[in-house]
C-alpha cells in the first residue's frame, strides 16, 4: 500500500511538471521544476536528484518522458534503493 501511495505522489508531481514546462528537450527550467515538485511531494533531495538524472538520461525531453511514465517505477525503485 505504501509503495502505491509513493508511486501516486511521484506521478502526480511529474504531471504537474509537464503542464508547467516546455516540451522542447530538457531545459534548466524543466529540471528545476521537477526538483521542486519532487521535494514538494516530501521526497528527499538525494532521491529527487537521482530520479531526475536517470530520467534525463533515458528520455530526450520531458514530453518523451511523460509518454513513457509507466517505466518510471524502475527508476524510482533504483533511486529508492540507493538511499
Amino acid at each position: 500500500m505504501e509503495m502505491k501511495y509513493f508511486k501516486s505522489k511521484i506521478i502526480l508531481s511529474i504531471f504537474v511538471c509537464l503542464f508547467l514546462s516546455s516540451c522542447n528537450g530538457w531545459t534548466e527550467r524543466d529540471r528545476k521544476k521537477y526538483l521542486l515538485e519532487c521535494q514538494r511531494a516530501k521526497l528527499d533531495s538525494t532521491f529527487c536528484d537521482c530520479s531526475l538524472d536517470k530520467i534525463i538520461v533515458k528520455y530526450s525531453s520531458f514530453e518523451n518522458a511523460m509518454q513513457n511514465e509507466e517505466e518510471f517505477i524502475e527508476i524510482f525503485e533504483a533511486c529508492k534503493n540507493n538511499d
